[in-house]
């Protein structure tokens, strides 16, 4: 245990747990004036992955070692920028963390992903033509996403109604184009195949038991669509704001 003269002395700061059994960093985070990183000792039964590799350590007769990688930083806004970037650096998928820390709008992600969504040209939603279902994917879109995941966010789970899940009889449906759209842009366009009861697809998504009533698509990629990269913006120029039910139609 560090005293309160070392505490107030790291100010803001962001730090690692290290296994000393593989020498690799499995955790980050961030403390103000505190001993925060102790924490995790004193609490390290549990069923997280963090407690679960604590427990591994313990029982092989060490301790998680502690380092500081940034301290006296100017605020804990600094602490939270600082400690997203280690983590975007090292890799969710390499840490127990179970976020990849504040901000992330902000963090990794791929130059071209950058360059969408923040050079896109604005596109007046009532010019297009085509009937097209926008999906809304605010809630469950972060930046570095692999395309299957970026496609399951985009696919589930949503409560269409049946009059727009049902083919006609020329053998399409009603909507047929989808767009996954954050933050106005448009992210990626899928043709919608077939729908399907929520949670009964292979995803990469666990949660469908809490969805009764709502569906799945099953698509493919439209990667020369006229609208990818595009943002929709009303006719004064402003973002289409997402709605609550998370889903809504052009045309």
């Amino acid at each position: 245990m560090i005293d309160r003269q070392i505490q107030k002395a790291l100010g803001h700061y962001v730090y690692a747990l290290i296994d000393p059994l593989r020498n690799e960093i499995f955790y980050v985070g961030k403390g103000s004036s505190n001993a925060r990183p102790f924490d995790h000792l004193k609490s390290s039964k549990g069923e997280s992955e963090k407690a679960k590799r604590i427990e591994s350590i313990l029982a092989g007769g060490k301790e998680p070692k502690i380092e500081i990688l940034r301290s006296k930083l100017a605020s804990e806004n600094e602490a939270f920028e600082v400690e997203a970037a280690v983590i975007d650096s090292l890799g969710i998928q390499n840490l127990t963390n179970i976020a990849r820390g504040h901000r992330i709008e902000r963090g990794r992600m791929k130059l071209e992903e950058f360059i969408r969504i923040n050079g896109s040209q604005p596109v007046i939603i009532k010019s297009v033509s085509e009937k097209c279902i926008i999906f809304f994917i605010e809630e469950s879109y972060k930046p570095g996403l692999s395309e299957i995941e970026l496609y399951d966010a985009a696919r589930q789970y949503w409560g269409i109604g049946k009059q727009n899940r049902v083919k006609g009889i020329d053998g399409k449906y009603p909507y047929e184009v989808a767009l996954a759209v954050y933050e106005s842009v448009v992210i990626r366009v899928y043709n919608i195949v077939d729908w399907y009861p929520a949670g009964t697809t292979v995803s990469t998504r666990s949660e469908a038991h809490k969805y009764k009533n709502r569906f799945e698509f099953v698509g493919k990629m439209i990667s020369n669509h006229k609208l990818l990269g595009k943002k929709l913006v009303t006719a004064d120029g402003k973002g289409i704001p997402a709605i609550q039910k998370g889903f809504t139609y052009i045309n």
